[in-house]
């Protein structure tokens, strides 16, 4: 099988190689099997020929889109412009690309849709239901109508981007989930977290503006105790769909 790749935005590397570890289980995935690049270390387009690789996995971040340029750091500029350029490709040349989080922030702006606060979402869980494109989605095999998923970010984009599908909504974010042509998906909710990956990550952006001062303990321990975690099937469907040899 050709190589996935997995390209990391965060600029934390504990936070960077956990996401690593969640996409490999979720995946079924091995080392060889999902190659991991950080953003930042290199040139991320040397190695994603598309004759090269089966897909593109894109990393969450706690950069904010919205956030305006000027206030901006080089590393977050760098981040954004990088990102584009992968999904740039994934849709020019038809490589399968599954953005999550700040990848689906990234996808959306470079569609044309707006990012507002409005739409952002605590660390916790929410219920996602799937559209009637959704059901039908290949990503999307498998899981039910509505079901529990993992979330916190600040932002969301206030309508479906120009030319996507919307895939799923919630209550609070309505796209939390699109794709692009046949091939480009974004999720803003993690399918990658289970309970336990979800207090990790919680843990170490303890400061980063999620959630309400001194909730955190009691986000940890509803995530820990969250129903079972479908939303990995997404991971595994996309991995199985689009597996080039």
């Amino acid at each position: 099988m050709k190589p996935f790749i997995m390209v990391s935005t965060r600029p934390e590397q504990e936070a960077a190689e956990a996401e690593f570890e969640s996409f490999l289980n979720q995946g079924g995935l091995s080392r060889e099997e999902l190659q991991h690049v950080q953003i930042t270390d290199l040139d991320v387009l040397s190695p994603l020929h598309p004759q090269d690789v089966s897909g593109v996995i894109i990393g969450g971040s706690p950069y904010d889109t919205s956030t305006p340029d000027g206030s901006k750091t080089r590393t977050q500029l760098l981040v954004e412009e990088e990102v584009r350029e992968i999904l740039a490709m994934g849709l020019k040349e038809g490589v399968p690309v599954l953005a999550t989080g700040f990848g689906l922030e990234v996808l959306a702006t470079y569609l044309g849709a707006t990012m507002s606060p409005d739409f952002g979402e605590d660390l916790g869980t929410t219920e996602l239901f799937l559209t009637e494109e959704g059901r039908q989605d290949p990503l999307l095999a498998g899981l039910p109508q509505t079901f529990t998923v993992l979330v916190g970010h600040h932002e969301g984009a206030v309508d479906v981007p120009p030319h996507a599908t919307l895939l799923a909504s919630s209550a609070d974010c309505p796209v939390q989930m699109v794709r692009v042509g046949r091939a480009v998906y974004g999720t803003q909710f993690n399918p990658e977290l289970d309970g336990h990956q979800f207090a990790q990550r919680a843990s170490i952006y303890a400061d980063a503006g999620y959630g309400y001062p001194g909730l955190t303990e009691d986000v940890i321990e509803s995530a820990r105790t969250a129903t079972e975690h479908q939303a990995g099937r997404i991971i595994r469907n996309f991995v199985t769909h689009f597996a080039r040899v």
